[in-house]
């Protein structure tokens, strides 16, 4: 199942690559075509619009897969291990209330927006609202794996401080100057 996993969020990777490809070729072209010719593309404006929107969701869900999102554990770390594993089990929950509002607030406004079309394109605008459903289901699933993990005891303590890793160096390269002295 993990494989599988693998490869559906490489692709998503790969999805948000081409979108941040295509935003910036079309905002370029822009930037060149007003300048240069006194004119642009209408529809490179709203297109580029859509494809920020759907790389910041696609980005954010791999972000969320891996671990990268930015959190707070100063508390958390001075815990003994037991309350670690059930104050992450608790955030993995309310993650995944929210994330449930989430869809149900996209649903409805890809649903509103499915008759309203976009006015250069002409696409229809659900489908912009529609990574919001795409995003949420995919964090859920997420967010579902890794609760049984942390529940489970498989995955402990995901959290890293910048300021530990970055602490660790400072001492790493104080330790290797005072070996040379």
């Amino acid at each position: 199942m993990t494989k599988i996993a693998d490869v559906l969020f490489y692709l998503l990777k790969t999805i948000a690559a081409m979108l941040l490809i295509a935003m910036i070729v079309m905002v370029f072209g822009n930037v060149v075509l007003r300048y240069g010719f006194n004119s642009g593309i209408t529809v490179s404006e709203e297109l580029s619009s859509w494809c920020l929107t759907w790389m910041t969701y696609t980005a954010g869900l791999v972000a969320l897969r891996e671990h990268g999102h930015l959190g707070f554990d100063g508390v958390l770390k001075k815990m003994p291990a037991g309350m670690q594993r059930l104050l992450l089990c608790v955030a993995q929950v309310i993650m995944i209330g929210f994330m449930g509002m989430f869809l149900y607030g996209s649903w409805q406004q890809t649903v509103i927006n499915l008759e309203n079309m976009a006015p250069a394109s002409g696409l229809s605008q659900g489908l912009l609202y529609g990574i919001g459903i795409v995003f949420s289901v995919g964090a859920i699933f997420v967010l579902l794996a890794d609760l049984i993990k942390i529940a489970t005891g498989q995955l402990i303590h995901t959290l890293s401080s910048e300021a530990d890793e970055a602490m660790a160096e400072i001492e790493e390269l104080h330790e290797t100057e005072h070996l040379k002295h």
